[in-house]
């Protein structure tokens, strides 16, 4: 192989190299789109009173660039009555929070204790 086909393939391996970074880096800061919708929906939660010490509220919504276009709250055992009453306000303030970004799909993500406790505090 000639000094030209050398300096050429060596060229585009470094090319190659420096893409791969640049992808991964990107890749690697970019957020889950569940953590951009949790994050962002706990400025406007405002749960009620008197939380219990355990409780798990699964919201799923549906985004159309960056809008909720449909929210569902779900529970993985009965609900007890708190529960009840908190997962309209999930509902709300994950509406209230718009926009997410240009994010579209679906996104599901729980609501918890411990969720809740690294949101902002009110």
């Amino acid at each position: 192989m000639n000094s030209f086909g050398k300096t050429f393939l060596s060229g585009v391996f470094i090319a190659s190299v420096a893409l791969a970074t640049n992808v991964t880096k990107t890749f690697a800061s970019s957020e889950k789109p569940e953590d951009v919708v949790s994050s962002q929906m706990l400025k406007c939660l405002h749960l009620p009173p008197d939380a219990p010490n355990a409780y798990s509220i699964l919201a799923v919504a549906v985004l159309k660039d960056g809008a909720a276009d449909l929210v569902s709250i779900n529970f993985r055992a009965p609900p007890s009555d708190w529960e009840k009453i908190a997962a309209p306000l999930v509902a709300s303030a994950i509406t209230q929070c718009e926009p997410y970004s240009s994010i579209s799909g679906r996104v599901e993500f729980a609501i918890t204790p411990e969720l809740v406790g690294r949101g902002p505090k009110n």
